[in-house]
């Protein structure tokens, strides 16, 4: 049985870095339009004019398009249902006040700052909810007036609507608040702008975050009092911090640009956020864009708390950074890493073959590699030595791991490797003893990738030099029992 095209939207605000919910909204909503046809509505939500930033609104669709969210409507492009900006529709929501004054319900209201904050002090006294008292409801206020216009909520009854993923609701009428429609300046609120346009932009389904559910009533007393019907309501679960609150950025990072700028895949992040309200039904955990739309239904978007956790999301983009080809690899890399940029791509080709599978993000390549571009490391005396081997006989073993490594025909990993382990044996030492002494003396740090394969390309005369500089911080005299010091190169 075929479905109906649906017309969906997301309505950001242009108040700061564009928000991963924005994006978790914008591709469920691009899902169901992919799904079953229609439009999806880019809108910009920038009526507060006190918290817009001119260069928010850019930044939002670039990262969306990071993302590879896409929108049939926008500012950018255009559509039969335009403008796309809430501030270029101020006209509209005047002209529908006007309406809903004009039927009683809705009424002007002229309080002033003051009383309002002495009404609300009031109620806190007295222990309740601070809401508006009603004080304009019946009173004749000029339209010359300095004023703003609020909702004339029934006083008595009780409103419901149904939740796609919740069922019924119903909320007492005597609860909902005269909400501000349209404040002094002349701009609307949220609660008009978007029940306007939504109905004027034919909008069928609002998938919208879970925190939107108490405003609601509001809204489907604004449809009912304008004579609409009603859209259907999916208020998504809200993405949370590991205590189960709301996630914040004290918590998590929250903007989209911050995970592209610290080297995540757009992706490992889309596919991670396609998991914080969605299952396939079993274990499985990742999946493409293609894959997700093709099993995606508003019955299988589960209203539990989705924890955001950072920790899986790098597992999960690490899994996606393994999947790459060398050259998409090198790519990236020289994206996030000066020093990746200026290299020479063959020194690249054999470097990161070597820490492909333990990246997680494009940023940890300058932690783990570093040691390659630099002219020299400084390893710290006490890393340089095995537990409980001196600084004398350290030294000692490392002159005849440079000796070693000065006389091999060819530095290869094979031929490398087997010498190594054979001084080991023959100095008494385990393998991995020596292996991390090297390591320290080559890399300047103990995590770095494979040591012989490093020291490879490092290339012999770059060992000899790190190794002898390791010598040197140990300040160890020479080991005559272990073979005599050699300083040619």
């Amino acid at each position: 049985m075929a479905q109906e095209p649906v017309v969906v939207r997301i309505a950001p605000s242009p108040t700061g870095d564009p928000h991963v919910g924005t994006a978790y909204t914008a591709l469920f909503n691009m899902a169901l339009r992919r799904k079953q046809g229609g439009r999806f509505i880019l809108r910009i939500d920038d009526t507060d004019r006190t918290r817009y930033q001119a260069d928010s609104e850019a930044a939002i669709q670039h990262e969306l398009r990071w993302l590879g969210i896409e929108w049939d409507e926008g500012p950018d492009v255009g559509g039969d249902a335009g403008p796309y900006r809430q501030s270029e529709r101020t006209d509209l929501y005047r002209a529908a006040v006007e309406e809903l004054i004009a039927k009683g319900a809705a009424y002007r209201c002229d309080c002033t700052k003051e009383r309002l904050e002495e009404m609300r002090a009031e109620q806190r006294k007295r222990k309740q909810q601070p809401r508006y008292d009603g004080h304009c409801r019946e009173r004749e206020v000029s339209p010359d007036a300095t004023h703003v216009v609020r909702l004339k909520v029934p006083l008595a009854g009780e409103t419901t609507w149904t939740d796609e993923l919740r069922g019924a609701i119903t909320i007492q009428n005597a609860t909902v608040d005269d909400q501000v429609l349209l404040k002094s300046d002349g701009y609307p609120t949220y609660h008009l702008a978007t029940v306007v346009d939504d109905h004027k932009m034919g909008v069928t389904h609002i998938l919208r975050a879970e925190e939107w559910i108490n405003s609601t009533p509001k809204h489907v007393l604004l449809y009912e009092a304008f004579g609409w019907p009603l859209p259907k309501f999916v208020h998504l679960p809200l993405l949370r911090n590991s205590d189960k609150s709301k996630i914040s950025k004290r918590k998590n990072p929250t903007s989209i640009t911050w995970y592209r700028e610290n080297g995540f895949l757009p992706e490992a992040l889309r596919n991670f956020l396609s998991l914080m309200g969605f299952s396939f039904g079993d274990d499985r955990e990742e999946f493409t864009l293609e894959e997700f739309v093709e099993a995606f239904s508003l019955g299988a978007i589960k209203t539990g708390g989705p924890v955001f956790d950072q920790q899986k999301l790098e597992w999960l983009n690490g899994v996606y950074i393994r999947k790459l080809g060398l050259d998409e690899l090198i790519e990236h890399v020289r994206e996030h890493s000066a020093a990746a940029a200026a290299a020479d791509p063959a020194l690249l080709r054999r470097i990161l073959p070597l820490v492909q599978e333990r990246m997680n993000r494009f940023t940890e390549f300058d932690e783990l590699c570093d040691f390659f571009f630099v002219d020299r490391v400084q390893p710290p005396h006490d890393d340089l030595l095995p537990k409980k081997r001196s600084d004398t006989n350290t030294a000692a073993v490392l002159r005849q791991a440079r000796l070693l490594v000065r006389d091999l025909p060819s530095l290869d990993e094979e031929t490398l490797e087997q010498k190594l382990r054979d001084l080991a044996e023959e100095v008494e030492w385990k393998a991995r003893e020596l292996f991390m002494a090297l390591r320290v003396a080559v890399t300047g740090k103990k995590v770095t990738p494979p040591l012989i394969e490093s020291m490879c390309v490092l290339g012999r005369e770059t060992c000899i030099e790190r190794i002898d500089a390791a010598i040197d911080v140990l300040g160890s005299p020479e080991n005559p029992i272990l073979g005599t010091s050699d300083t040619s190169a």
